[in-house]
């Protein structure tokens, strides 16, 4: 716990990492109910029960594509681990603090989602069991998304690239999961590939699981067990192949 804490308090001396993962997504929901209008859309819902769905995927995808391949690669190429271990830090138990840091920090940036939308717009919370299903389907996206993640640090390596080939995969899921216009506007081509996205489900499809309409989404559990089997094969063989270059 001592780790995590002190892993926590790194985490938010990073101005980039606080600004896209707590301030952005409350940023772009503001400037999007103020410019189109907090409409209702039905049954008591309205356009900020929806359009919160897609500032919460907006805040997650920075953590696991951009801050987490970026803290591995800054950490491969100083070695920062082997000093550490010559001054006694368990680094194992460092490195798992760490990585559950960056978890926290997605419940942070979904929390304060939705209590800023619940205090500034009104956003409607749903019964209890809903709001938790929804919190850690969210979480589980994320998780699989941080072996995404781990994935671009091992492959790429240089910090000075992470961050454009991850801002350039940002926006690239931004358009395939809906982001920057609605999922259904989009070319039949684009949804079939924003349907094999995790993401995707969290910024359009978890609408059902926040008004109550089924507890948990199947189709989203399944894909995401599929990518994350696909991740951790390839972080393997990457492991395998650094080991035998050695």
């Amino acid at each position: 716990m001592n780790y995590l804490k002190t892993c926590l308090k790194l985490q938010f001396r990073v101005p980039t990492s606080v600004f896209f993962s707590l301030v952005f997504p409350v940023v772009i929901m503001t400037a999007m109910v103020l410019s189109y209008g907090n409409f209702s859309i039905g049954d008591g819902y309205h356009f900020v029960d929806k359009y919160f769905l897609i500032s919460t995927g907006m805040g997650l995808l920075p953590i696991s594509i951009i801050s987490f391949p970026i803290w591995i690669g800054e950490s491969i190429q100083n070695d920062s681990y082997e000093r550490l271990e010559y001054l006694g830090v368990n680094t194992t138990k460092l490195i798992v603090a760490e990585i559950f840091s960056y978890i926290v920090l997605s419940v942070i940036s979904i929390s304060t989602n939705i209590v800023y939308g619940y205090l500034v717009f009104s956003l409607k919370i749903p019964s209890i069991k809903y709001l938790i299903s929804f919190v850690l389907l969210a979480v589980f996206c994320n998780m699989i998304l941080l072996l995404l993640g781990a994935n671009i640090a091992k492959l790429v390596k240089s910090t000075s690239a992470i961050l454009p080939l991850g801002m350039i995969l940002l926006f690239t899921m931004y358009i395939f999961t809906g982001a920057l216009t609605s999922f259904s506007d989009l070319p039949i081509k684009i949804q079939n590939i924003g349907d094999k996205i995790p993401i995707k489900y969290v910024m359009n499809d978890f609408f059902s699981i926040w008004s109550e309409s089924k507890l948990v989404d199947t189709r989203f559990i399944k894909l995401n067990f599929i990518w994350g089997a696909i991740f951790i094969i390839i972080l393997i063989v990457i492991s395998k192949m650094e080991k035998e270059g050695k």
